[in-house]
């Protein structure tokens, strides 16, 4: 937000410098960004009066200038375009040092040169040369009464400021004009605010407007203003309101459309000057359509604005897209006489979305955005009237058309000397207090010992609680201010819950095993998303930022798989990854929200070469036994292990503990490889930390048992089966056959050949068993064996093999 030192001087007695009034901006909360000179005295520019022109010998695009100084004759070398003889025009004289920054950050001084072969001594310089505008288009011609010698100053209007870059947070809506910075200011230095204009208005003043004005959405526009100037000369407008509107930045049009900007910038009000005689029906009416509309804009461009957009339209149809720009039909041009100038506040959320929409924010969006003063319309739209009757000439039409369904009731807070002492380590008495909140216009309604009691006035949403009041105190006194305390309590921090010791124990786990952590969006695009399931039960963002953040994520592998392509792109031949964030799917219970289920889960992965090549050695690609290991080294950590079971569900190996579903191990689809370019499989196992801690609750507490005194004893079992026969169910079959003194199962081999059949394999199987009571024998384990081979032959047409 830019403001013009200048100008604030008008509704205060400022005696800071520049520097000082930025430092003090920034000690009461409006931080400066930056300090910038505009415009200077041009010490060493004088007149010059144009008496030749011709073309350089030596190149194409300059040309020679013989310029009368007044004193003497020069020859200057000049590249301009408009630059013809008789003209008067700005000289920067040899030694004169200009307001331009050069590339190396050195300001430009003139030196006598030779341009291809040719002298040249000084310069003809444009509006922008000069510090004056922005306009670099040409040289700048003066005025033909200016004679040749004399200071610039004395020709020109020359106008000093300082512009101050002010970095306005979005819940300080008021401070987005001059008036608004000024408060602070005036409140923060014990100075009197001056308004250069009225409040009150006499309510029952005769009406004489001639336009009926409706407003159809009231939950969309809650109040619309309407003020008439008849009779008004459209010109250039004077060179103090230019000057103001140049240095920060906007481009002068004419009188009319320059006040209604300069009133937005002294007030924070945004307005819009209709010529009323292209008002059809003259009537206007605020309102938004079931379908699209196409709209032009006052710059020219056609704009189709979806349905739900608010339009100003009159007795026909659109004219303006309400708190963003107006039509090209109705603006102000050399044939206006007769202004209906409009002032209106406009629900936030409404402009912001119809900004971001048209991908166009003006200098009314960026404050009807973060919310006006719903009390300062009428205010607003006599201040043009004025305005514009002084510069303008005409007559302003008595009375307002004020559209006002909606009020905005100023809330009132109470606020306790001992919690503003508390909180500010302060010792200030009521006065003090009140002193401070008084100056920011905030008006004492009660008070009762101890208790203040204040009204806010409506330009202040920001504050909402006792605290924010606390908040002005504090920055109006200055935490400078502020004694250090001479002690301090010890606070014991709260204890760390159980969740987020159990998400500390799960990193560390994942840690140990060499899997390095990633940190992904949970936001993804759609056409990726569909890979990990249906689309029509992912959740879509309403209004996605791009096209890459459509999509909340499903699940955990999109983003382990950017990270693997990435990786590969950069010649890293192996990953091994894990990320521990929060998925979204729809569900009939909602977690946090209707219909959306959030759980929190891990997602280790791995991809690439286990192994690099030695001179001894192969490289060995990663494979899916290579992160099933690591998984169950993960599970035992955590003491699942011995409860989890295992099966197979489409492609993935699924874990459960107590019949729940705690995450599924599987490689990565080879279309979903192909669609992020990644040439080498990769292989993923997510679990949701949700559901294990939930199983970990549930879960009885490990005892302690001492090692056995006798000594296990082994027996290999090899059996055929068909090649179909997943070996983690017969693994589940064996335990729950063999009973309690069946200790380990192991698988150590494993053959396919013709020998045994070619749709079969053989699986080896180490069973281990162990009695804490005596020594096993043969003779012990030989029942059991039997018992095992018979589920097996029964249930998976297993034969003894050896």
């Amino acid at each position: 937000m830019k403001i013009s030192y200048n100008w604030l001087h008008e509704f205060i007695d400022l005696d800071l410098t520049p520097e000082e009034t930025a430092e003090k901006l920034t000690l009461i909360g409006l931080e400066v960004d930056t300090l910038k000179p505009v415009g200077s005295k041009l010490d060493g520019v004088v007149v010059g009066e144009v008496l030749e022109v011709r073309e350089h010998p030596n190149a194409d695009r300059l040309q020679l200038c013989l310029v009368n100084l007044g004193d003497r004759q020069v020859q200057i070398v000049c590249g301009a375009d408009n630059v013809a003889e008789n003209q008067k025009v700005p000289v920067a004289t040899v030694g004169t040092t200009l307001p331009v920054t050069l590339d190396n950050g050195e300001p430009l001084t003139i030196r006598k040169a030779e341009l291809r072969g040719e002298k040249s001594e000084g310069m003809i310089c444009s509006e922008s040369e000069l510090g004056i505008s922005d306009d670099h288009s040409g040289i700048m011609v003066l005025n033909n009464g200016a004679r040749p010698g004399e200071p610039i100053g004395s020709a020109i209007d020359l106008y000093e400021d300082t512009v101050i870059d002010i970095e306005i947070s979005p819940n300080r809506p008021d401070a987005t004009c001059h008036l608004g910075v000024a408060r602070d200011l005036a409140a923060a230095l014990d100075l009197k605010l001056e308004k250069p204009f009225t409040e009150t208005f006499d309510p029952s003043a005769p009406i004489d407007n001639e336009i009926e004005i409706e407003i159809e959405n009231e939950d969309k526009c809650h109040r619309y203003t309407g003020k008439m100037v008849k009779g008004v000369t459209i010109e250039d407008s004077p060179a103090w309101i230019q000057n103001r509107l140049k240095a920060l930045g906007v481009r002068p049009v004419n009188n009319v459309v320059d006040i209604t900007n300069y009133v937005l910038l002294e007030l924070g009000q945004p307005l819009h000057a209709f010529d009323y005689a292209t008002i059809r029906g003259k009537k206007i009416v605020v309102r938004d359509f079931d379908e699209d509309i196409e709209f032009e804009t006052l710059d020219h461009v056609k704009r189709t604005c979806p349905a739900g957009t608010l339009f100003i339209c009159d007795g026909e149809g659109p004219v303006a897209i309400a708190g963003v720009m107006g039509g090209v039909d109705s603006e102000v041009d050399e044939e206006t006489t007769d202004i209906l100038i409009e002032s209106a506040y406009f629900d936030p959320g409404t402009i912001r979305k119809t900004a971001k929409e048209q991908n166009l924010q003006t200098d009314a969006s960026y404050r009807f955005e973060r919310g006006i003063d719903p009390q300062l319309q009428r205010i607003a739209a006599e201040r043009c009237a004025a305005l514009i009757a002084e510069v303008a000439g005409g007559t302003v039409v008595a009375g307002c058309t004020d559209i006002h369904p909606v009020k905005t009731e100023p809330r009132e807070i109470s606020l306790r000397l001992s919690y503003v002492n508390r909180l500010l380590g302060t010792d200030l008495e009521r006065e003090q207090v009140n002193t401070f909140l008084e100056a920011l216009e905030l008006k004492l309604v009660d008070q009762q010992q101890a208790t203040l009691k204040y009204k806010v006035p409506t330009f202040r949403p920001d504050l909402e609680r006792e605290v924010d009041l606390v908040e002005e105190v504090g920055r109006l006194f200055d935490y400078n201010n502020i004694p250090a305390p001479t002690h301090a309590k010890f606070i014991t921090p709260e204890p760390i819950s159980s969740h987020e010791k159990l998400m500390v124990r799960i990193r560390d786990t994942v840690k140990s095993l060499r899997f390095k952590e990633i940190y992904s969006n949970s936001l993804m695009p759609e056409e990726d998303a569909s890979y990990l399931g249906d689309l029509e039960r992912m959740i879509k963002t309403l209004n996605p930022i791009s096209r890459e953040m459509t999509t909340l994520r499903p699940s955990l592998l999109y983003g382990f798989l950017k990270a693997v392509a990435y990786n590969f792109n950069r010649k890293n031949s192996s990953v091994r990854f894990f990320e521990v964030g929060n998925t979204f799917n729809e569900a009939d219970e909602g977690t946090y929200y209707d219909g959306i289920k959030e759980e929190t889960n891990l997602l280790m992965g791995i991809a690439g070469l286990k192994t690099i090549e030695y001179w001894n050695s192969e490289p060995r690609a990663y494979d899916i036994f290579d992160l099933k290991a690591e998984v169950t080294a993960f599970l035992r950590q955590l003491g699942l292990h011995e409860h989890t079971h295992t099966h197979k569900r489409d492609e993935r190996l699924v874990y459960t503990v107590n019949e729940t579903e705690i995450g599924s191990l599987y490689e990565v689809d080879k279309n979903m490889l192909a669609n992020l370019e990644i040439e080498q499989p990769a292989f993923a196992a997510e679990f949701s930390i949700t559901r294990i801690e939930h199983q970990l609750e549930n879960l009885p507490p490990a005892t302690y048992e001492p090692v056995s005194k006798y000594p296990s004893f082994e027996f290999d079992l090899a059996v055929v089966v068909n090649a179909g026969v997943p070996a983690g169910d017969m693994i589940t079959t064996i335990r729950e056959t063999a009973g309690n003194s069946l200790e380990t199962i192991d698988i150590f081999d494993v053959f396919e050949g013709e020998s045994i059949g070619e749709s079969n394999k053989s699986i080896a199987f180490r069973l281990s068993f162990l009695d804490k009571n005596k020594t096993l024998t043969i003779n012990d384990i030989e029942p059991i064996i039997d018992e095992v081979l018979t589920v097996l032959e029964k249930q998976y047409s297993a034969k003894l093999r050896a």
